[in-house]
């Protein structure tokens, strides 16, 4: 942990992970038959979450109110909305 506050780096323990593969069907013969799915070590879920919490008190500050996801209290669908009503605003006062 002493890197990451110094360094800014993870260890490569953090980082590993593990591929599984998961069989589509009963009887898999080929790779196309399987889907992988990475396996991440706890300690890094927990380095992650832990980062995430922090990050949140500087979110709003950092993120422009343009920028939909990764904050509290807005949506991707938001945008979608707004640009809706921008594209029927401006049809309307365009005729």
């Amino acid at each position: 942990m002493d890197d990451f506050h110094l360094n800014g780096e993870i260890m490569k323990e953090f980082k590993q992970m593990f591929i599984a593969l998961i069989p589509k069907c009963t009887k898999p013969e080929t790779m196309k038959n399987f889907k992988p799915i990475s396996l991440i070590g706890s300690l890094y879920k927990i380095l992650a979450k832990v980062l995430a919490n922090r990050m949140k008190r500087v979110t709003s500050s950092v993120i422009g109110e343009t920028q939909m996801t990764f904050v509290k209290n807005r949506q991707i669908l938001d945008s979608f909305v707004i640009a809706e009503e921008i594209i029927h605003h401006w049809k309307i006062n365009k005729e």
